[in-house]
C-alpha cells in the first residue's frame, strides 16, 4: 500500500510540473512615491514580468483610479505606457522603462495624492483581465519663497504646483499687519513669479497657505 501511494503522489507531482502555467503579470513602480515642487508632471517607472513560463503576455489597456483630493487635481498620460511599453510580453520576459505620467493642476495644494495604475490584458489581444494594479503617490511639500534682484525691481517667486498660495508683506516684523500683495503671479518654467519695485520702504515678504 505504501509503494501504491508513493506512485500516486510521483504521478500527481509530475502532472502538476507538466502543466502549463497561464499569463499572468508582477507589476512594481519604482519608486511608487515622486515627490517635489513646480512640475506639471511626474513621469512614473516600473517594472513588468510576465510570469508565465509558457504563454505570452497581451498587455491591452490602462486605467487609473484617483483616490480621495486627487481626484479632479491629477489627471493620466496613457501616451507614455502605448509609446513606451511592448504591446506583448514573451514568457518570463521582464521589461523596466517608463510606464505612465501623472498630470499635476497647477492650483494643487500641497499634499500626499494617492491612485492605482491597472494593466488589463491576457493572452490574445481582445483578453481585459485586471492583470496587476500597483498604488501610486504623488507628494506635493510647502512651497518656498525665492527672492532676487532684477534691476531697479525684485522677483518673488514659488514654485506652481503646489497652488493656493497668497504673498503677503509687512514693514514691520514686531506686528502681525500682512497684507496681500494684489499683483498677478506669472507663471515662468513651473515657478509663480511677482516683479516688485525696489523703491521705498523696506519689506518683508511671506508665502500664506491658505
Amino acid at each position: 500500500m505504501r509503494l501504491k501511494l508513493l506512485t500516486l503522489w510521483s504521478g500527481l507531482a509530475l502532472l502538476l510540473s507538466a502543466a502549463p502555467v497561464r499569463a499572468g503579470l508582477a507589476f512594481f513602480l519604482t519608486p511608487a512615491v515622486r515627490s517635489g515642487a513646480g512640475s506639471n508632471e511626474f513621469l512614473f517607472t516600473g517594472t513588468l514580468i510576465n510570469t508565465s513560463l509558457t504563454d505570452n503576455l497581451f498587455l491591452n489597456d490602462i486605467q487609473f483610479d484617483f483616490i480621495g483630493g486627487a481626484a479632479g487635481r491629477l489627471t493620466a498620460d496613457t501616451n507614455v505606457f502605448f509609446a513606451n511599453v511592448p504591446g506583448i510580453l514573451l514568457p518570463f520576459e521582464t521589461y523596466s522603462d517608463v510606464v505612465f505620467g501623472i498630470g499635476i493642476n497647477p492650483a494643487t495644494p500641497p499634499g500626499q495624492y494617492f491612485g492605482f495604475v491597472t494593466l488589463r490584458g491576457g493572452t490574445n489581444i481582445f483578453a481585459a483581465t485586471d492583470l496587476a494594479s500597483p498604488i501610486f503617490e504623488v507628494s506635493l511639500p510647502p512651497a518656498a519663497l525665492g527672492l532676487a534682484h532684477s534691476g531697479t525691481n525684485v522677483v518673488l517667486s514659488w514654485p506652481s504646483p503646489p497652488g493656493g498660495f497668497a504673498l503677503q508683506r509687512n514693514s514691520d516684523l514686531t506686528t502681525t499687519n500682512w497684507v496681500t500683495v494684489t499683483n498677478t503671479a506669472t507663471i515662468a518654467n513651473g515657478q509663480n513669479q511677482v516683479i516688485l519695485s525696489l523703491a521705498g520702504n523696506i519689506q518683508f515678504y511671506r508665502l500664506k497657505y491658505p
